[in-house]
């Protein structure tokens, strides 16, 4: 993998071109002046940090959306922020443990490398860092926490900024930003599982009025898992410099970089069912990995910014970023249907893949306000690109005659992993390179029409194009294949919010999108893009002299044109030995979320969100049709009075309704429905304030210790009780 200073030489060019926009300065700023505040108080006051999340929740601009400077309430669409000091309360250490606990989120996992979230009936697949697309083919991590300093998901379609998606959601994450007082701080957590943890993170200053400044962040895990044999080691860090150039230019660079290194990772799915059709009831610490499998994944991503004033109301931003990555693989998983009473009926067949990723990205925009109709409007006009290119090298794996490796369980009971003959695994030298390339120029404005009332729209005119360069095992180029295009593709945005009072909006907004894909039909052609809309309509309300807030919201995606599988056809039936695919239409949800986030009083914060999404998919379309009608996220944090004022307790309820899915792994080969039924998941947490710079942090989740499937059609067993203590220093 390309280091940092290489990065760097190859976009020195284009550094007059990077731009950087990002909310955490005033945020921060914010945060610096309440520190200032709160040093004049007494000492109740200074240790609550309840007020500080509650402007964040509130107050923070949703730039991910529009680009346009909206407050949470001032912007069309349902947005839950995710605070720093929340992550620390909870111990929320990844992206995964923080959208468990998000309205109108479901999470579900592949296996123990690949989690899976679902936001109104449709995963979720952009990813964004500050505002930039992340995600990045084989080489995406399940995002750890420790460099980010808030988490936003705003639900519904992202198409304007973002271009090719499809309408569930965005996750964007905030990068922890230089600042201009010197702060540090410190942490280390064991947990269930032989966890441990650390965390350091320093902001320093390399002038003394802080026109230089930098933030570091180191962070470092290794755990054991639920699952027999399975490890995980994962570190990374974060670098990053920000200049004041002048008083109108700020100019930033950094690189932050994640590793993660399991060991016995799981492949593939948990069988439902038994050999004699009913079900099998496996243990839940059940794990078909072998001692030799590994699934390592590395990334590291570099950033150059930049952020121009003009003028009194207008600014010139933007960003670069280069994401490189690679994944090496060896992975087995389990077939077949396992005999009860025998403990026969299980198999391995393998798996193996070594590839890099590569993506750019460049975001431009304009931004201000101007004067019209004697009112004053504000505008955005941008382009972006983003261009991925990834390297996958043909490999195969045999047995010591070099046949095709397979592996039968003689008893799944007494199975540990060991003693199976590892494979010999063969780069051939040939490889196959995908170039996905999209570039797209958009334009959002707020029109305020009246006192009341604004009208948001925007459009963004897309081009993308994929296409696979083929080399044989002597590295010759052999031909181009799977080429697809899109251009000028119009997707339209279109909002508005009316002020019923001067603390309660209603709002509606609808956006269009469109998504490429790669799969071909039995005839070998590409299938032409999934189009999909999203249309909702609610209100939201400043409750509590501000610190409250509430939304309510109602909508419907469609999505038409997707690519599922081709029943009808062979698998691996085509040219290149792929498997034909059929678009077909009509997946459709329909909901309403209701939600409220805050301060109840200055020692109570809570929020509660409740989701109920009803989704119709196509009759042919059974996979990943499973989500639960009925969400319900609840969580409450209480500090209490008195003597006992440094001690904070809290809990988080997750509820979901029924769930029903189709398994196709019956003994019968005939797809079956299967069903769960409706559960709770109890978490716990507590933070103790030893003194005004130490803290310690007690969680426990799945307190019941409930055993649950996290998804029925590709069935995996959820987390049983874990529970996680942390220390923590803060300068």
């Amino acid at each position: 993998m390309s280091q940092p200073n290489s990065f760097l030489r190859a976009t020195a060019l284009l550094s007059v071109l990077a731009l950087f926009t990002s909310v955490l300065p005033s945020l921060r700023a914010e945060d610096t002046a309440a520190t200032a505040t709160d040093k004049n108080k007494d000492e109740v006051v200074e240790l609550a940090p309840v007020e500080v999340t509650a402007v964040q929740h509130v107050d923070t601009p949703a730039v991910s959306s529009t680009r346009l400077p909206l407050t949470v309430r001032e912007t069309p669409q349902s947005i839950n922020i995710v605070p720093r000091d929340v992550m620390e309360e909870q111990n929320l250490f990844s992206v995964d443990d923080i959208l468990r606990n998000v309205t109108g989120v479901h999470t579900a996992f592949y296996d123990t490398e690949r989690p899976l979230y679902f936001a109104r009936g449709f995963q979720i697949t952009d990813f964004q860092v500050d505002g930039i697309p992340s995600y990045s083919g084989n080489t995406n991590q399940e995002y750890d926490t420790a460099i980010y300093e808030s988490v936003t998901v705003i639900r519904g379609a992202n198409s304007l900024i973002s271009g090719a998606g499809i309408p569930s959601a965005v996750i964007d994450l905030q990068r922890k930003r230089p600042g201009k007082e010197f702060d540090a701080s410190a942490s280390v957590s064991a947990g269930s599982w032989n966890l441990l943890r650390t965390e350091i993170d320093v902001n320093t200053l390399f002038t003394q009025d802080g026109r230089v400044r930098g933030r570091f962040v180191v962070f470092g895990e290794t755990t054991d898992s639920f699952l027999d044999r399975y490890s995980d080691e994962t570190s990374g860090f974060l670098a990053s410099i920000e200049a004041d150039l002048t008083a109108t230019t700020t100019i930033g660079v950094g690189y932050q970089f994640q590793k993660n290194e399991p060991d016995n990772p799981m492949w593939g799915t948990i069988p439902w069912f038994a050999s004699d059709g009913s079900e099998a009831n496996l243990p839940r610490s059940i794990n078909f990995s072998t001692d030799w499998t590994y699934w390592n994944r590395e990334s590291g991503t570099a950033f150059i910014n930049l952020d121009q004033k003009l003028g009194e109301n207008w600014n010139f931003r933007g960003s670069y970023n280069r994401t490189e990555g690679e994944t090496q693989r060896l992975a087995v998983y389990a077939s077949g249907n396992p005999n009860t009473t025998t403990g026969t009926g299980l198999f391995l067949r393998p798996g193996a893949n070594d590839s890099t990723d590569i993506r750019d990205n460049v975001d431009l925009y304009l931004s201000g306000k101007f004067t019209a109709f004697d009112r004053e409007h504000d505008a955005v006009l941008g382009w972006n690109l983003n261009n991925y290119e990834s390297d996958a090298n043909t490999v195969t794996v045999t047995d010591t005659l070099l046949n095709p490796w397979s592996y039968v369980i003689p008893d799944y009971r007494t199975y540990n992993g060991g003693g199976v003959p590892q494979p010999i695994v063969t780069k051939t030298g040939a490889s196959r390179i995908t170039h996905t390339k999209q570039d797209g120029i958009y334009g959002t404005t707020r029109l305020r029409v009246l006192d009341p009332f604004a009208v948001i729209l925007g459009a963004r005119l897309s081009n993308w194009e994929t296409y696979v360069d083929n080399y044989n095992a002597s590295n010759a180029y052999t031909g181009t294949t799977g080429r697809a295009e899109t251009t000028s593709e119009l997707t339209p945005y279109v909002g508005f919010v009316y002020d019923l009072t001067k603390n309660v909006a209603l709002y509606a907004s609808y956006t269009e999108t469109f998504k490429p894909q790669t799969q071909k039909d039995k005839t070998d052609n590409i299938i032409s893009p999934a189009l999909g809309t999203n249309a909702e309509l609610g209100f939201k309300a400043d409750l509590i002299k501000d610190r409250l807030e509430a939304n309510v919201a109602v909508f419907e995606t469609k999505q038409d044109n997707f690519a599922i599988v081709d029943a009808s056809q062979p698998p691996n039936s085509l040219p290149d030995g792929s498997t034909p695919y059929i678009g077909v239409d009509g997946t459709q949800s329909r909901g309403v979320e209701i939600e409220f986030n805050g301060t109840i009083t200055a020692d109570w914060v809570a929020s509660i969100g409740y989701s109920n999404i009803n989704t119709r998919r196509n009759a042919v379309d059974l996979t990943y049709a499973n989500v639960p009608e009925h969400l319900v996220r609840f969580t409450i944090n209480y500090r209490l009075p008195g003597d006992w004022k440094r001690l904070s307790i809290g809990t988080g309820v997750n509820w979901q309704g029924e769930q029903t899915g189709v398994v196709t792994t019956h003994p019968s080969t005939l797809p079956t429905a299967v069903s769960q039924d409706s559960f709770f998941l109890v978490n716990l947490f507590s933070t103790y304030r030893f003194t005004d710079h130490f803290t310690g942090t007690v969680s426990v989740r799945n307190v019941f210790d409930k055993t649950y499937w996290s998804t029925l059609d590709y069935p995996n067993y959820g987390e049983p009780r874990s529970f996680q203590v942390t220390l923590r220093w803060n300068y």
